[in-house]
């Protein structure tokens, strides 16, 4: 895994000189697409805003205070603004370089140094035990038959705060004829500590979970966490942590969805609602698996597969989804603002007319469905959830 350094933050950020520039001057279209923005009404929280905030750091013209580097971490980072960016540019990646040279300056809110203490503690973001990762997926791991092996990297949330959706994958999984084995010795993807700027924490819990997967053997890699596809494929060749050359890595939309013809035969309507043939479900798309992988067509050819299910999209959709305010670890910084970012995703799903909310990503289910309020209460399933009711 040896390699040249990476660049450092400083001389990284410098390459996006420009792009920074243009950034802080421009006439700001694509506020109204930014997630915080809306919720704060505040220019300086906008990404207009914060790409003025790295000019002025990156050009060493002012000193970057507390109010300025709380503007960087309120940033879920979710790539609205650049779906709507005429140029084209990436201004998260510029955050995410910024808030680097935040963390090497030691200038993190302590939200962030928690997290990174966390992890670096405990392999995972919840301070949970690191023997019990896998503890609640023993029955059904053991029911497993033998069939075309892939490696079924679970994450954090799904393993310790959504088990469910793991129950309902390997089921799905099995189903198909395909056996999906544990890392025992994964760790955290490492995610939420790249997008806090705690890159040399990430590349020490990458060097794991890359020599678990080479010397494993299996080279297709599943995810039911689109934050762990994005860490896997795109985080750790940044980090010079790249897994072994010949790995394939699919978020498990994508596998399923070219297996599709196979698994509509094992289908039959998982719901319907009393006195209707048919359930009106919307889909979430979650900012990881869509703005930054791509993937939009998967999901909803799943949904497809089901007797019984309408598919009602929201208002913004695909590349123009509203994020549901869980990115960049927002929750664990700015509570509230994470909160009204969810509490406006659930409005907007109310007023589809849906009777079940479906997305394809533990940390929505997990952001969405601890903000709900009676006003904007809607069952929420997972993807894997709903394909596993639905199996003959």
């Amino acid at each position: 895994m040896s390699g040249s350094p990476p660049p450092s933050s400083s001389d990284a950020l410098d390459q996006f000189a420009k792009v920074s520039r243009l950034c802080s001057l421009c006439a700001r279209m694509c506020r109204h697409a930014c997630p915080t923005h809306v919720a704060t009404r505040s220019d300086a929280c906008s990404p207009v805003g914060r790409a003025l905030v790295v000019e002025l750091y990156r050009g060493h013209k002012t000193a970057l205070t507390e109010t300025p580097v709380d503007r960087l971490y309120q940033c879920t980072l979710c790539g609205a603004c650049k779906a709507w960016c005429k140029p084209g540019h990436e201004l998260p990646r510029i955050i995410e370089l910024a808030r680097e040279r935040v963390i090497q300056e030691h200038r993190a809110p302590l939200g962030i140094i928690d997290l990174d203490q966390t992890v670096s503690k405990h392999n995972n973001v919840y301070s949970e035990p690191h023997e019990k990762r896998f503890a609640s997926l023993a029955p059904v791991l053991e029911q497993q038959h033998s069939g075309d092996n892939v490696i079924y990297f679970v994450g954090c949330t799904t393993a310790y705060r959504h088990p469910e959706i793991a129950t309902a994958a390997i089921h799905v999984l099995n189903r198909l004829g395909v056996t999906a084995h544990i890392l025992q010795n994964e760790v955290c993807c490492g995610s939420p500590l790249v997008r806090a700027g705690y890159t040399e924490t990430a590349r020490t819990l990458a060097r794991q979970n890359v020599e678990a997967i080479a010397t494993s053997g299996i080279r297709t890699v599943l995810t039911t966490c689109p934050g762990c596809a994005r860490a896997l494929k795109h985080d750790y060749p940044k980090l010079n942590t790249p897994l072994p050359g010949s790995t394939t890595v699919f978020h498990i939309t994508e596998f399923l969805a070219k297996r599709r013809r196979q698994l509509q035969r094992l289908l039959t309507s998982p719901t319907t609602t009393q006195g209707s043939t048919s359930t009106a479900v919307t889909y979430h798309d979650p900012c990881h698996l869509g703005r930054e992988l791509g993937v939009y067509n998967p999901p909803r050819q799943l949904l497809q597969l089901l007797p019984g299910i309408r598919l009602v999209e929201f208002q913004n959709t695909r590349d123009h989804a509203d994020c549901c305010g869980a990115g960049a670890v927002l929750p664990k910084t700015f509570p509230q603002l994470a909160a009204e970012i969810a509490h406006r995703r659930l409005d907007d799903a109310a007023q589809t007319g849906a009777s079940l909310l479906i997305s394809s990503c533990p940390n929505c289910k997990q952001h969405l469905t601890s903000h709900q309020t009676p006003s904007s209460a809607m069952p929420f399933l997972d993807l894997m959830e709903l394909l596993a009711r639905a199996l003959k």
